[in-house]
């Protein structure tokens, strides 16, 4: 605004009712507002929003803690009319706590309850997921942590902006005094520590009581299906004998003792090894401690294609999250 825009003169009125109604020097012409001051220009695209010098004030009192970082904001939502998606990385880590902080209570209840609907969406998801390792915490993470997160960061300003809007207008909508309508807004609260704790704090632990069953699971899941990885790996020893066999008689019939073979288990999921010298299957029983499938067993059933032995493992009454790829297939 350039330097020769006409004065604002007070007219005694308070800020919420017009304070600034006249403009000094005659014949400039002007339009006020509840909230702001409208100089003429060229053309209504030309014309520009000035805030009004009180506003900034009550906005500072209304926000309370870390004014110096809204108000400025805020101060621009005033002249676009509107306030804007902005990025607030607080409510990004905390929605829920920093909601309740600043007594935004419908919002706090909002942002508490979206983990939790994400944690009922990812439940749809899981079963498809069981057993794919890395995608299973990408869409846990994602449903759970990341997408809820959206609403509050993107959100908090506009919100708490709303609200700093509200108090200031109901202060000076009770007084005509500029003074006055500062001590209002005084009055009012801007943060709530105690809330921030205890309804904050509260919403985490319910998210993650509810969480806690589900990612412990897939954490023992994940873990039997690297054991179980491993153990094959170490079974194979076993299925060349029992193929090296095949090749030389062209019968199982001598692959009968080859389970012995099975020296070293670094998996510690392996029971014992069987092969049975009519069919050259070869049983895998399981260590009883294997989170889920622990006293159950694998069969890995050799199939003659040609000159070829082709291996198809068999699960015996274990759960598909359970398996390694090869066992799933």
């Amino acid at each position: 605004m350039d330097t020769t825009a006409p004065a604002l003169v007070p007219s005694g009125a308070g800020p919420g009712n017009g304070a600034l109604t006249g403009l000094a020097g005659g014949g400039h012409g002007g339009t006020v507002t509840r909230d702001t001051v409208r100089i003429p220009g060229a053309g209504d695209r030309d014309q520009r929003t000035v805030v009004r010098p009180a506003l900034a004030v009550l906005f500072r009192v209304a926000v309370g803690p870390n004014a110096d970082a809204y108000v400025p904001r805020f101060l621009d939502f005033e002249r676009a009319g509107r306030p804007s998606i902005a990025w607030h990385w607080p409510a990004f880590f905390a929605g829920p706590a920093w909601a309740f902080y600043r007594r935004l209570w419908v919002a706090g209840i909002a942002f508490a309850l979206t983990p939790l609907a994400g944690a009922f969406a990812f439940s749809s998801l899981s079963h498809d997921l069981d057993g794919s390792g890395p995608l299973w915490w990408v869409a846990l993470l994602l449903c759970v942590v990341v997408v809820p997160a959206l609403l509050p960061a993107l959100s908090a300003h506009a919100l708490l902006y709303r609200r700093v809007q509200g108090v200031v207008a109901r202060a000076e909508g009770e007084t005509k005094s500029a003074s006055k309508a500062v001590e209002l807004v005084s009055r009012v609260p801007a943060v709530s520590v105690a809330a921030a704790l205890a309804f904050g704090g509260g919403a985490l632990a319910v998210t993650a009581a509810t969480l806690a069953p589900p990612i412990a699971a897939e954490h023992d899941a994940q873990g039997t299906r690297h054991a179980l990885a491993t153990g094959l790996a170490d079974v194979r020893l076993v299925q060349d004998a029992v193929e090296s066999a095949f090749r030389r008689t062209g019968t199982f019939a001598h692959a009968r003792n080859v389970g012995a073979l099975v020296t070293r288990d670094r998996s510690g999921a392996i029971d014992d090894v069987s092969v049975s010298p009519v069919t050259g299957r070869v049983r895998v029983s399981l260590a009883p401690g294997l989170a889920g499938a622990g006293g159950k067993a694998l069969l890995l059933q050799p199939v003659v294609d040609g000159d070829r032995v082709i291996w198809v493992c068999v699960p015996v009454d274990i759960a598909p999250r359970y398996l390694p790829d090869g066992c799933r297939r």
